[in-house]
């Protein structure tokens, strides 16, 4: 019999087993199949098993996945190791810590960790990667989950403006490396429980020179001057160098969107984070001027596409399925929860995209 491993936190009282549960390795039995469980045996639990795991029937693991009862950051967590984001995203910490460190990008590895990201692009339809970009994150994953967000979505931008693969490779690698710069950035600034005085905003924003001048020479002038110019617009009214129009390269302008679209979605230390349609619903009225317009309509519009029969959670708890998201409306689809259709409102509302598996 295969064993799944599972989170301990996954349990709860009054769970009645319909398998057996094992240590983590699968080599003791701990509790039989047909017993309920104790706040005493979950606390047993955790002291016998310290690194926080059991392991269990396939068929039980999937009854608890997808029972609505397990802490959604845990199952978020297990989601993200099997897929292989939380791998990425360590990799990516490990870039930016030693750029941090040396002041020096390790280019071999920012190119191993880009054709990764490329071929999980390949491979993983878009629920699966937006259920790890739309996701709660801690605030001092800030700055590694953002950069690995926004090459997803360079990527996943390409894919829809059927780019060739070379030039989706280097719009992942300029959405990863976009914001390097911030490793010169005092942590003290960068992760301010407030929003920055002027003079800090005015550090801050030296950050895409930063990383400009981190991308030594020998790396592809496209993804440097990509990362140089993500926050120009294309009235002029940008950093650092107050470029326009044409001025500003394609995969600058693509990133743009990618990396304000994942800054809406996060949450900061001034801010909460607000949910996919809200952010739509502000790009469709053209709250972030200065973006290309023609650019923008496609990511709302194949964004809008691809949320459609989609599973979500719901701010009651529920389980539903995007149904129609009306166009003039994008911030309050109608749902299908267990075949009562309706339309969400500021009461009832899509907190992130829900776990594709199971029912």
């Amino acid at each position: 019999m295969r064993l799944r491993k599972i989170p301990i936190d996954f349990l709860w009282e009054g769970l009645e087993l319909s398998g057996d549960i094992y240590n983590d390795r699968g080599s003791v039995l701990l509790l039989k199949r047909g017993e309920v469980l104790t706040q005493d045996r979950l606390d047993k639990l955790s002291k016998f098993e310290r690194g926080g795991y059991i392991t269990t029937s396939e068929e039980t693991y999937q009854e608890i996945l997808n029972s609505g009862k397990a802490p959604r950051a845990a199952l978020q967590r297990v989601y993200e190791e099997a897929i292989g984001y939380t791998a990425l995203k360590n990799d990516v910490d490990s870039i930016f810590s030693v750029t941090r460190n040396a002041s020096e990008i390790n280019m071999e590895a920012t190119e191993t960790v880009t054709k990764d990201i490329f071929t999980k692009i390949k491979v993983l339809d878009f629920p699966k990667i937006f259920q790890c970009i739309d996701a709660p994150r801690e605030m001092d994953e800030n700055l590694q989950r953002h950069s690995l967000n926004v090459a997803f979505t360079n990527g996943v931008i390409g894919q829809w403006l059927k780019l060739p693969e070379p030039v989706i490779k280097k719009l992942v690698c300029a959405g990863l490396v976009h914001d390097i710069g911030k490793t010169k950035i005092p942590e003290e600034i960068l992760n301010a429980p407030r929003r920055l005085t002027e003079e800090e905003f005015e550090i801050i924003k030296a950050h895409p020179v930063y990383s400009y001048e981190l991308l030594w020479d020998n790396v592809d002038e496209d993804i440097r001057l990509a990362a140089r110019h993500h926050h120009e617009r294309l009235d002029g009214k940008g950093y650092p160098d107050q470029i326009a129009g044409d001025e500003i390269s394609l995969l600058a302008r693509i990133t743009a969107i990618s990396d304000v679209y994942d800054a809406m979605i996060s949450q900061r230390s001034y801010k909460e984070s607000l949910i996919p349609f809200d952010v739509l619903e502000k790009f469709k009225k053209g709250e972030f001027p200065g973006l290309d317009e023609r650019l923008v309509d496609l990511f709302v519009k194949n964004m809008v596409e691809n949320y459609r029969d989609v599973k979500v959670q719901m701010s009651d708890g529920r389980i539903g399925v995007v149904r129609y998201i009306p166009p003039n409306d994008l911030n309050h689809p109608i749902i299908n929860c267990n075949h009562d259709v309706s339309q969400t409102d500021d009461k009832w509302y899509c907190v992130c995209i829900a776990n594709q598996t199971g029912k």
